[in-house]
């Protein structure tokens, strides 16, 4: 499946991701559709990502809303690039809490708490919200190119843009955002290295995503110590299947037959 637009909503559980295709309304999708992205041919897509000063955040929120359902991620990147990501939801009253870790020692580790993985594709519950991270920050980088340092009041941003796309990606699945496309965003500092954001992006369809972001001076840290129970352990990796007498090779997370007792003890299993 082409992801020809991705958003943020709230609709999905778990995920501030939208999928919309031109000639359609918007469908809600799930979140392992969403991440099942094409890996592929992004020669018609642009996309500056490492070099600007807003993909260095420490800390991200997001908040999201639409039809009733509320939904806030928390992203915590620590100084050696681990990732946690908590997601609040409600929806119809009921409140959702669900944790997800991204952990780099001798291999990259998933950790997953209290949310659903369907099998054969739980690294969809990582791509999701990293992957709407990623647009986040990059329609951030599209209003202020130079980064937060240039904002120095409250000040609204308007970009039109024809031509190029937005391009998002992962290891292991990719999205973005069509041209042509426009975007107001509203951008406020709040204190040193921390900024508000309030960002309304048009397509087809029109996203809104409101939050926060951070980079403290001294970069977060996951402690050794970390105790793992709780925590779904998954290895990261190249994935070979067979269907009949064809070999399928991919890449994913699959649960892992190791059971470390803490965070210190993963970082130093080197095999899944």
């Amino acid at each position: 499946m082409r992801i020809q637009n991705t958003v943020l909503s709230s609709a999905v559980a778990f995920s501030f991701v939208l999928l919309l295709q031109p000639g359609s309304g918007p469908l809600a999708q799930d979140v392992a559709a969403a991440a099942r992205a094409n890996r592929a041919n992004h020669a018609k897509t642009e996309s500056e990502k490492a070099d600007s000063a807003w993909y260095s955040p420490t800390r991200v929120t997001l908040r999201a809303q639409e039809q009733g359902t509320s939904a806030v991620m928390i992203y915590e990147i620590s100084g050696n690039q681990d990732l946690k990501i908590t997601m609040n939801t409600t929806e119809n009253g009921k409140q959702q809490t669900g944790e997800i870790m991204l952990i780099n020692g001798q291999r990259q580790w998933m950790l997953a708490k209290n949310l659903p993985l369907e099998k054969g594709y739980e690294i969809d519950a990582l791509d999701v919200p990293v992957l709407s991270l990623k647009l986040v920050l990059e329609l951030l980088r599209a209003a202020v190119p130079g980064g937060p340092s240039q904002i120095k009041e409250k000040t609204t941003f308007n970009v039109h843009e024809e031509i190029r796309s937005i391009a998002v990606n992962t290891a292991s699945a990719s999205g973005g955002l069509e041209a042509p496309w426009s975007l107001q965003a509203t951008i406020e500092p709040t204190a040193a290295d921390q900024s508000s954001f309030e960002l309304t992006a048009k397509h087809m369809e029109t996203m809104h995503v409101s939050g926060t972001w951070q980079k403290e001076a001294t970069p977060l840290a996951f402690s050794d110590e970390m105790p793992l129970d709780g925590w779904q352990i998954l290895g990261i990796g190249p994935i070979k299947t067979t269907n009949g007498n064809e070999t399928i090779l991919d890449y994913g997370a699959q649960i892992s037959n190791k059971h470390p007792k803490t965070l210190g003890e993963l970082r130093k299993v080197a095999t899944k």
